[in-house]
This record gives C-alpha cells, sequence and structure tokens, in this order.
C-alpha cells in the first residue's frame, strides 16, 4: 500500500471502503457473497452488514489455517497493530506477515495501513475471550527474569501445573481462600499464586498471565507451527484419456439411472414422510430397481431433487416435474452439467440422509458449509493435472488447511473427503482413482464443454432387437423418447448404455392403461425393432388386449366399477383396502378415498386388469403424465460483484457531487434527483 498522509488515512471501515478501487470493492463482494444479497445501497449500508456477526462468522469460517491464524494473532494484539508486532508475534517475516494482512483487508475483516491496522470488531470478538490461548495482557507485567527466577523456585510438581495451562490459560483447581506468601504456601497452586504466576479469578478458577505463558512458550503463538501455504498433492499419473472415457461412463449412467429413477416415481406412487423424506422402504425398493444399494440410490434421489427433476406433488408423492421433461430432451452433456452443478450448489450433504438414522430428502442433511466445503474439496483436486491419483489422506489435509473450521466435528475432513470423492466418483468427476478432466469443467460455469469431452457421451440409438424368448436388446443407450416408451411396454432387466427389457402381460397391460390398442402396439414395435415382431410376443399383445377393459376406474378421490360381485367382495376384503378408504356406495361400483393412481397397484395385485376412465365413463386414451409442480422457484440473477462495486462508488460520488452543491449556493442546479433511490434500480 502506498503511504498516506494523516488527513487521508480512513478513521473508519467505511471510510477505507469508499476509498477503494472498483477492482478491490469488486474482489470483497467476490469473496463475500452474501453482502450482494440483497444489494446493498450504498457503501455505508455495505459496511454496516459486513460487520454483523452472521456475516463476519462467515468469512472467518472461509479463512484457511494461515490467516485464520493471523487473524487471531492480531486479535491478541492491542488496536491498532502493526505488521511488525504481527510478524514477531507469529515468528514470521514482515513480508509474510503483510502478505496474509493485504488478504485480510482484501476480505474486509481489518482495515488501515500496515503500521495502523485495525481488525473489525466481531472479528476480534470471534477469537475472545483468550486469542491463541493468551490471557489478556497484565496490568503490570512481570520482567522477563523474575519469571524465571519464580518457576525455578517453584519446583517441578508446580512447573506440570503451568504446562496443563500453557494454551489455555484458566483452569479449575482446589485451594485455600487464604492469605498465602511464599513461607507459607503449602502446595503446588499456592507456590505458583505467592510468585505471581498464577492469580486467582475466582474462589475456583485460576488464570496463567499472558507475560507468564509467552516465556513458558518461548515466543510460540501456536502450540505446532502452521503452515503458510497448502498442503501439495502428489501421485502417480494415469493416461489421462482413459481416466476421461471411464468417467464419462459413469457420468451417462448418472443420467440413465435419474431416467429410470423417474420412471418408477410416476409408475409407483412414494409418499413423503411427515418429516419431508423418504421412507427407508421405499428407498430400497428403488434401489433393487436400479440394481444399485441404498447409498447410491439415496444419491440419485437427491441428486435430482437438488436439480428440481422430482419433487413433492399435490397428493405428497415424489414426482417427476415439468423441469424433467425439459431435461430429457437435451442432450447427454448438456444434462449432466444439470446434474453436476445442482450437486455442486446443493446445501445438504447427502450421504449424511443415507446414514443411520438418515432419511433420503430429510431436514437432517442440510448443513451450512455444504456447499463451501464440497466447492474446496473439488477446486484443491482439479489443481492437479488430469489423470493423477490422489491419496485421500493427502486430499483430508489439504482440505483440513483451507478450511480448518469446517472440517471440525461433527464433520471432519478425513469424511468430508470420503463423501465428496465417493459422489464424484459417481458422477464423473473421477474415475480409476483419478481427477478426471470434467472436475475442472464444472468449477467453470457458463464455459462450453470441449468437443473431445462431448464426444465421450454415447450416442442415442433409436432401434432394437427383440428375441423370441420375449426380451429386447438395445445395442446402445436408447433415444429417451424411445427408452419411455419402451419401459411402458417391458420391464428393463439391465442397467447401463445398452439393456435388456423383458415383455410381459403386466408389463404390456401399462401400455393398454394409456390408451395403446394392440394395433398400436404392433406398429410402434415393427418401427423400432430391427427383427419385426416374433410370434410369441404377437400373441402376447393379442391375449393382453382381449382382456383388458373389463374393470374401469377413474377419480372420485377415486372410483371402481365392477361387472363381477365377487370381485368386488374381495377386492373390498383385502387388507390395504381399508387405508385406501374403499367401500362399495352400490352393486359393483366401489370409492376409495385417495386417487386412481394410488388405488390401480391394489386390483393389479390381485391379477385383475381395470382401464382408466374420465368422470363422464369414459375410457381415457392418453391421460396427462403426472407431473410435480410444487418445485423449488429460481431464484432471481444477482448482479455481479464488478456491477455492484462500480454502481457502489458511482452512487458516492453522485452523494459527494449534491453534498458539495447543497453547501454551496452557486451549485444549486444539481438536486437530490442525481441520487438513485435504491442502488439495485441503478444496476438495473
Amino acid at each position: 500500500m502506498r503511504a498516506l498522509s494523516e488527513q487521508q488515512r480512513p478513521r473508519t471501515l467505511t471510510e477505507a471502503l469508499r476509498a477503494m478501487p472498483a477492482d478491490e470493492l469488486a474482489q470483497l463482494l467476490g469473496l463475500r457473497p452474501d453482502l450482494l444479497d440483497p444489494v446493498p445501497e450504498d457503501v455505508a449500508e455495505l459496511a454496516a452488514r459486513s460487520t454483523t456477526s452472521a456475516s463476519i462468522s462467515r468469512a472467518v469460517d472461509e479463512l484457511n489455517m494461515w490467516l485464520r491464524t493471523v487473524a487471531e494473532a492480531l486479535s491478541a494484539l492491542p488496536d491498532p497493530a502493526s505488521a511488525g508486532d504481527l510478524a514477531t508475534m507469529l515468528g514470521v517475516g514482515r513480508p509474510i506477515a503483510a502478505a496474509a494482512v493485504e488478504q485480510l483487508r482484501q476480505r474486509g475483516l481489518l482495515w488501515g495501513e500496515d503500521d495502523q491496522l485495525h481488525l473489525v470488531r466481531p472479528v476480534r470478538e470471534a477469537f475472545e475471550p483468550y486469542p491463541g490461548g493468551l490471557a489478556p495482557p497484565s496490568a503490570r507485567p512481570m520482567p522477563v527474569d523474575q519469571i524465571d527466577a519464580a518457576v525455578d523456585a517453584c519446583g517441578t510438581e508446580a512447573r506440570s501445573v503451568l504446562e496443563r495451562l500453557l494454551w489455555s490459560p484458566t483452569g479449575a483447581v482446589r485451594y485455600a481462600e487464604r492469605p498465602v506468601s511464599i513461607a507459607s504456601a503449602r502446595s503446588p497452586i499456592e507456590r505458583l499464586l505467592s510468585h505471581q504466576l498464577l492469580r486467582p479469578l475466582d474462589s475456583e478458577t485460576v488464570i496463567l498471565p499472558r507475560e507468564v505463558s509467552w516465556r513458558l512458550r518461548a515466543g510460540r503463538f501456536t502450540a505446532e507451527p502452521v503452515a503458510t501455504e497448502p498442503p501439495v498433492l502428489n501421485g502417480q499419473l494415469r493416461d489421462a484419456d482413459l481416466v476421461d472415457r471411464a468417467a464419462a461412463g459413469a457420468a451417462f449412467a448418472v443420467l440413465h439411472d435419474i431416467e429410470l429413477l423417474a420412471h418408477q416415481l410416476e409408475t409407483i406412487p412414494h409418499r413423503l414422510l411427515r418429516s419431508g423424506g423418504l421412507a427407508t422402504r421405499d428407498v430400497s425398493a428403488l434401489a433393487r430397481h436400479l440394481g444399485a444399494d441404498s447409498d447410491h440410490a439415496s444419491f440419485l434421489i437427491e441428486c435430482a431433487a437438488a436439480a428440481q427433476l422430482v419433487a413433492p406433488g399435490s397428493t405428497g408423492s415424489l414426482l417427476p416435474t415439468p423441469e424433467y421433461d425439459q431435461w430429457l430432451g437435451r442432450d447427454a452433456a448438456s444434462r449432466w452439467r444439470v446434474v453436476a452443478e445442482a450437486w455442486l450448489a446443493a446445501d445438504r450433504f447427502f450421504a449424511r440422509s443415507s446414514e443411520a438414522g438418515g432419511h433420503t430428502l430429510g431436514q437432517e442433511a442440510y448443513a451450512r458449509g455444504a456447499v463451501s466445503l464440497r466447492t474446496t474439496v473439488l477446486r484443491i483436486a482439479e489443481a492437479v493435472e488430469p489423470g493423477t491419483v490422489l491419496d485421500l489422506g493427502q486430499l483430508a489435509d489439504a482440505a483440513d488447511w483451507h478450511r480448518p473450521r469446517l472440517t471440525h466435528a461433527p464433520l471432519n475432513a478425513e469424511q468430508l473427503v470420503r463423501w465428496t470423492w465417493r459422489e464424484g466418483s459417481w458422477l464423473g468427476l473421477a474415475a480409476l482413482g483419478a481427477v478426471s478432466s470434467f472436475a475442472k469443467l464444472l468449477l467453470q460455469p457458463g464455459q462450453r464443454m470441449p468437443d473431445e469431452l462431448q464426444d465421450l457421451f454415447p450416442t442415442p440409438v433409436k432401434h432394437f432387437v427383440i428375441q423370441t424368448d420375449l426380451t429386447a436388446v438395445a445395442p446402445g443407450p436408447l433415444e429417451h423418447t424411445v427408452a419411455a416408451e419402451l419401459r411402458m411396454l417391458a420391464d428393463q432387466e439391465s442397467r447401463g448404455g445398452a439393456g435388456v427389457y423383458r415383455f410381459t402381460a403386466t408389463s404390456l397391460r401399462g401400455a393398454f392403461d394409456q390408451g395403446w390398442s394392440a394395433a398400436d402396439v404392433r406398429r410402434w414395435l415393427e418401427r423400432h425393432s430391427t427383427t419385426g415382431v416374433p410370434q410369441p410376443l404377437a400373441y402376447l399383445v393379442d391375449d393382453v388386449a382381449r382382456r383388458h377393459d373389463s374393470i374401469r376406474v377413474g377419480p372420485a378421490g377415486s372410483y371402481v366399477r365392477l361387472s363381477d360381485q365377487a370381485q368386488a367382495a374381495a377386492l373390498l376384503a383385502h387388507p390395504a383396502a381399508a387405508a385406501l378408504g374403499l367401500r362399495a356406495v352400490a352393486p359393483g361400483v366401489l370409492v376409495a378415498s385417495v386417487d386412481e393412481h394410488e388405488l390401480l397397484p391394489l386390483l393389479q395385485e390381485l391379477g385383475l386388469a381395470p382401464a382408466l376412465e374420465n368422470g363422464a365413463g369414459e375410457v381415457i386414451g392418453t391421460p396427462p403424465t403426472r407431473r410435480a409442480t410444487g418445485h423449488v422457484a429460481k431464484q432471481q440473477a444477482i448482479p455481479s460483484a464488478a456491477e455492484v462495486a462500480d454502481a457502489l462508488l458511482a452512487h458516492e460520488r453522485r452523494q459527494q457531487v449534491y453534498a458539495e452543491s447543497a453547501a454551496s449556493p452557486t451549485k444549486q442546479a444539481v438536486g437530490r434527483s442525481s441520487v438513485p433511490r435504491t442502488l439495485a434500480r441503478s444496476i438495473e
């Protein structure tokens, strides 16, 4: 910083912010994005909001281990302090201390020149009452030679007491409440008190004076040296192209699994618990359908919800959203980016949902620092060359250095890295134990995916092979509309880019439930099958068509009309009938308290073949696909840090012009109308 005259020196944080160039102010806003929402009206409001406890807490939590130590050391020094005093306390060179001071100044955590540093009050309070484990400065500190002589006179037992209080200056002890002199002292505590190496705070607590602690520490502010630079990550190199190909395969598998998940959610109701999460048995059922474990199934549900691809519907069941339909129409690379960016920006730790006592989409997974910690781990990992095999222990050490405050209990760095690395591997950010090129791409929002990465995603196909054993084999990933229609006709038996689908009477009934006829099914199969329609499948289609339509179901909540009274009696006697609110209202007519989509599985379980009809009693041709409407609305875009910084300083200049014109009778032409009502409006 250039030297300023006494008149030019800022006297408050607000004046220091006003004196900042636009690029430095934009840098501050970029480092502390919470100050942008809502947009501050002027610099005074920015200064006030930047010193609130909530904002300071976020900023201090974001400090790395070295900067946090520097801030703590400054809080132990008087105000104002100098960079020289700071360097002496930390035992480092002045240039190193000055560089750290500049980084804190960039974040608005201190202000002033290097010879008059003012730590913002809430930052100082964050480390109180004993920053660095040091007591407040003594009113009459003991000389060094007196301390040394007193320690020697007190003996070994007393020295062990001092060692216990060395890094935490207060302790609860028992001692006789009586005047103690050197001659009358009988215990180690009394000897320390008589030599003034300890001082009483109250009848049960003593404190180690700062000068005694500093002497016994040999001038060390921390028990262990704190690195001024992050740990260096290294590891063996794999072929980067091989890693990227494996990563693309994992990324595409996630997209395919989300499609399977959405299909299952719209086919079978999965009602949310009152707490908002999914029941463990529902997650386990979805995992079996996906051919995955419960942890992976929970991750897929969380990702889909974070990307607003699924959400609670009006009945409380989890359903695909209209955004899901739009997402399906995009290419694979774009769909992956939507999911990966939603994962990165989620204020939840998805892995907590699958732990004991947790529920997928439950409240227990929310964490204020989730986005920052996940992004930190990813930035550390992507800084190495793609294809580098990382040691998770090294990665955890680096995460602990970058975010020491946020990686302490109940979430430690090892657990954070293990969760993030596993989920990143599922998303294709890592593969074969190495970092992929997709990790660097994810941290560059708005940047187009390179062609060489886009080409790694498989090209969808529209045709498949139907075999005589009533299975269809897709030679590659099916185009999403073809895949959705094929799942309506057949059950998918294998996951992956290519898949095997099996036709059964139950699966074919899904097409007839959607209003297809036998001719429609045969035409669709002939259009997409490279081998035509085998005779066994044609017979099965005709047989299902003949048995379909004997029962019709419509909304009432929902109702059931039956031509067979025995079927009605069997339905009413079913154990699930009471839970569905099922009851007879006329011969052959039943009503239920749930909607028709929740009633259909019970009828199908009994081996019946119901058809859906509308309120007029007409068979529904192709009912609209159910979609959730209760998804989270998108937030309004916030102006960039540079835009806000320019507008803030422009507003200050207009304020200054107005103040000068108000003070000068010759400049009355300049009025208050030149000052915008709000900064947000001036940006717009």
